[in-house]
């Protein structure tokens, strides 16, 4: 909307401009319909040979150099001056003409005739022809001033329409980095899944070693009250089987070191069953934070979506208007016979 504004702001100074150079441009052809006057005033008067000429010629001098003056303020640098020549007239040539004339008025001969002629070549008014053309050529400053505003109007157009593409395109880099990030994220989400599928796996593997480290316990047990059974048998028959008796109290010694391996061994397959519990816990929580993030990303491409839409739909209102413009815009006249 700023871009917008500024382009109006711009559009509005140089049709400023450009009216201020028409004023002056007018101002300036009043003032060279003055000097021709004068000089048609003039152009009988030869010589100050009578007091009348005389009196005429002392009271023409301070006006050709008033007028003069007057014409050394259009010689100035700018888009006036610029206007004044690309129409054929030199205003800094007609200024030194016009006060050169003003000084040699009092006498007659070459000099006057060369500042008049400079004068008149200055500002193009030799002969009725010349004028004809001049009169033609009056339209030129409005045709200047209507191509102006319509090269402001473009301008303006042109920035407006290139600020939308631009948009336009921000929103598609945005929406394909967005697209990406929701990749990656059902990307991360199917490791996690994965990952708590391997996990279930091992709990469920743990479970099953740890039904059989329990069975073998409970064959340990049995065993043991097996051999207590036998012991209390051999110990009836101390004497007749103290051989059979040391056997025993081996295998005695191996299923109690046997039962202590399984405790142990049970104890660390309840430590290992923990900590994949912890671990199982640590991946649900990943996964609902995946879960939330892909939410998170969906909403901010249906944000992107949205604006990418209204950026077309604006493209689409400005072509229209220009379209319009173009066709609403009226030719510019013929030149006239």
């Amino acid at each position: 909307m700023i871009l917008v504004w500024t382009g109006l702001a711009i559009a509005a100074l140089a049709l400023i401009v450009v009216l201020a150079s028409a004023g002056r441009l007018r101002r300036f052809l009043k003032l060279r319909e003055e000097v021709r006057t004068r000089l048609q005033d003039l152009a009988t008067v030869v010589a100050p040979a009578q007091a009348e000429t005389k009196a005429v010629l002392d009271e023409a001098k301070p006006i050709f150099h008033e007028l003069g003056t007057r014409m050394s303020g259009f010689a100035r640098v700018g888009i006036s001056k610029l206007s004044l020549r690309g129409m054929g007239f030199d205003p800094s040539l007609a200024s030194g003409g016009l006060i050169g004339f003003s000084n040699a008025l009092p006498t007659y001969g070459i000099e006057r005739l060369r500042w008049r002629a400079q004068v008149e070549r200055a500002l193009k008014i030799e002969n009725g022809r010349a004028d004809a053309r001049m009169n033609r050529s009056r339209l030129d400053p409005l045709l200047f001033v209507l191509a102006l505003a319509a090269l402001a109007v473009a301008a303006w157009t042109y920035t407006a329409n290139r600020n939308l593409r631009h948009a336009l395109q921000s929103a598609h880099a945005v929406q394909a980095s967005i697209e990406e990030d929701t990749r990656r994220t059902r990307d991360r989400a199917a490791q996690a899944e994965k990952a708590t599928l391997a996990a279930e796996q091992s709990i469920a593997e743990v479970r099953a070693e740890l039904a059989t480290a329990r069975n073998g316990q409970a064959a340990s047990a049995r065993s043991l009250a097996a051999i207590d059974a036998q012991l209390a048998l051999t110990q009836k028959a101390k004497v007749a089987a103290e051989q059979s008796a040391e056997k025993m109290k081996e295998q005695l010694a191996a299923s109690e070191s046997a039962r202590k391996a399984a405790e142990d061994r049970l104890k660390a397959l309840g430590d290992e069953l923990a900590a994949l519990t912890t671990a199982k816990d640590d991946a649900e929580r990943s996964l609902k934070a995946a879960n939330d993030e892909l939410a998170r990303l969906k909403s901010a491409k249906e944000a992107s979506d949205t604006a990418a839409a209204k950026a077309v739909e604006n493209l689409e209102r400005e072509r229209k208007a220009r379209e319009a413009a173009e066709q609403a815009s009226p030719s510019p006249p013929g030149p006239t016979p």
